[in-house]
């Protein structure tokens, strides 16, 4: 478990960490929530750190390749693309160092990658995945609703300055945002920390 506790020799209540998850949960920024807390932003930007690791390496990212069928996506930023899985109304990051996807990075690498960039019309294809064959198979190309996209892009303006190094966090930690509403992050926060 990730332990919340003292940071910066200072004592803070419980009532206040779990007005700091709260804020986190309601994504205000460290300069909003210093204030109303009464407490310094360095000290609310490291409880969100800390909150932000515990969220990322505790809630089960459910995104193995055991769907037949689904919608591959992608996000420009940054200069960099991203790619993410659409399936019932819920997305999921696909993490290029993660072994288990070497085979769909390949794939778009060599079939995908250049014409879903370049389609003027679409910006999803549609994929059918073969289990015994670890293949995938192109169904089609098409337009499809950026809701994610303009839900990441309007979360991201508002830190400004995001560090370059946890650029790829913050993309990962609005995927669990997205596809969950507060309360159930909040209580699966609150479970996970131990004071």
């Amino acid at each position: 478990m990730v332990k919340i506790n003292k940071l910066n020799n200072r004592k803070i209540e419980i009532s206040k960490i779990e007005n700091i998850c709260r804020y986190f949960i309601s994504d205000c920024t460290a300069s909003e929530v210093a204030k109303k807390l009464d407490i310094s932003r360095q000290t609310i930007n490291k409880y969100y750190k800390d909150i932000r690791v515990l969220l990322l390496n505790k809630y089960p990212l459910d995104t193995k390749l055991d769907k037949d069928c689904f919608t591959l996506k992608y996000i420009y930023l940054n200069e960099e693309v991203f790619y993410y899985i659409q399936y019932n109304n819920k997305y999921y990051f696909l993490d290029s160092k993660d072994l288990y996807y070497k085979n769909l990075f390949n794939f778009i690498k060599q079939n995908i990658e250049t014409t879903l960039i370049n389609h003027k019309k679409a910006n999803s294809v549609k994929l059918l995945y073969n289990k015994r064959k670890n293949d995938f198979l192109v169904i089609g190309y098409y337009k499809s609703s950026n809701n994610f996209e303009t839900f990441l892009n309007q979360r991201l303006k508002k830190f400004r300055g995001i560090n370059k190094n946890s650029y790829e966090n913050h993309i990962k930690e609005s995927f669990i945002r997205f596809n969950n509403d507060e309360n159930f992050l909040f209580n699966f926060i609150v479970k996970n920390i131990y004071i």
